[in-house]
């Protein structure tokens, strides 16, 4: 069973915000002030040689990944075109590849065969939320024509992302098997900023069990990584109150804005954030204070739970500080994982090394976790 990267990296991203703006008014979107601003082509060869030096000269890196973010990047597919195809000349001498996480929208048929010629150095994610009516209600793209086929076509190892707003969750189970009956790869994440109830939690994890209850009858389906995520929780007697750093933000990436301006992570540049942007050598980013929230240093699962600086700063003004309404959520979550990874394990003929320490961290968890009551919405939870 692949339970997923747990490893460290010695991979430098650089994220160029190549334009502020987008076509489209998604349900979650958290850019609060996209414009119609765009990154200027040799500002961009500029930021990337800067970045390619820096890896050449580094003790922590040995290769480059370039993504383009928006908005939505393809706004800016004049940029994409020439700055692949000037690194294709081998303009720098490090192994580099270029990413771009996009709607989809904007691919018209010629751009589509200018990405399968380029296909080993650019990579393209689709966002996708799911079904047809899942993907109206989060994103309105009634009017487009989606060709989810073309990017299974041409990057078929690249999992669709999928985010999950409270209006699609009751159809979370329908829309990821949809996805996977079609013989496509999906992630999900939960949607940032929304007002998330016990009521949703319980939600969540009737989804969640008929998800699990799916991957159980069908071992050929991958099951989603909110069910494959390594699980580590704590009891009372432990001491060590570590909570993890769920990114790369100020070492393993640097975001350049489009006046060049660098930045930790594009959660802290002016189209997320305006006046409120934060540079990022104005942050310790090592620091546990852009990790650790004071409130929740006893939860038993302040190392399962996720953690996002950025967010945590735009909607609460700290780095640290988690939105609380989550708690109830991630309970749900790690609940059905323990179950699905133990259930999925007991059946299994013969087990290697990763598969037994999985079996016996996800029943380890489970003894935790099933005496705690997600109606109660205690945060932190502790036993």
């Amino acid at each position: 069973m692949d339970w997923g990267y747990e490893g460290s990296t010695r991979r430098r991203t650089c994220m160029l915000m190549v334009t502020h703006a987008c076509n489209l008014n998604c349900s979650y979107c958290y850019e609060s002030h996209k414009k119609n601003a765009y990154m200027d082509i040799n500002l961009a060869k500029e930021i990337i040689l800067k970045e390619a030096q820096f890896v050449k000269e580094s003790k922590d890196f040995d290769e480059l990944q370039i993504d383009f973010m928006g908005g939505e990047p393809f706004m800016n597919f004049p940029l994409i075109k020439e700055i692949v195809e000037w690194l294709e000349g081998g303009v720098i001498d490090i192994p580099y590849v270029c990413f771009a996480t996009t709607n989809g929208t904007l691919l018209t048929d010629e751009i589509k065969n200018w990405l399968r010629e380029h296909k080993d150095h650019l990579v393209a994610c689709a966002s996708y939320d799911g079904n047809i009516k899942m993907q109206s209600t989060n994103r309105g793209t009634d009017k487009y024509n989606l060709d989810l086929e073309f990017f299974h076509e041409v990057w078929e190892f690249q999992p669709f992302h999928m985010t999950i707003s409270k209006e699609t969750l009751p159809n979370l189970a329908e829309g990821v098997l949809d996805i996977q009956s079609k013989g496509y790869k999906v992630e999900a994440a939960l949607a940032e900023g929304v007002d998330w109830t016990v009521e949703d939690a319980k939600l969540y994890r009737e989804q969640l069990c008929i998800l699990k209850d799916a991957y159980l009858k069908n071992t050929s389906l991958t099951p989603l990584n909110r069910l494959s995520r390594y699980l580590s929780v704590f009891d009372s007697s432990d001491t060590e109150k570590i909570q993890k750093k769920w990114c790369g933000t100020g070492k393993y990436m640097a975001t350049y804005d489009i006046d060049s301006k660098k930045y930790g992570c594009h959660m802290f540049t002016p189209v997320v954030l305006g006046d409120r942007a934060i540079l990022a050598d104005s942050v310790d980013w090592d620091s546990p204070k852009s990790t650790a929230d004071e409130y929740c240093k006893t939860c038993v699962l302040r190392r399962f739970c996720s953690t996002c600086a950025g967010f945590n700063y735009k909607y609460r003004g700290n780095l640290a500080t988690r939105d609380k309404r989550w708690c109830p959520m991630v309970l749900a979550e790690a609940l059905t994982a323990c179950e699905f990874q133990v259930e999925l394990i007991s059946k299994m003929d013969k087990l290697d090394e990763k598969d037994a320490q999985h079996g016996k961290m996800a029943l380890q968890a489970y003894k935790i976790l099933k005496n705690l009551d997600i109606e109660k919405s205690l945060s932190p939870y502790t036993v």
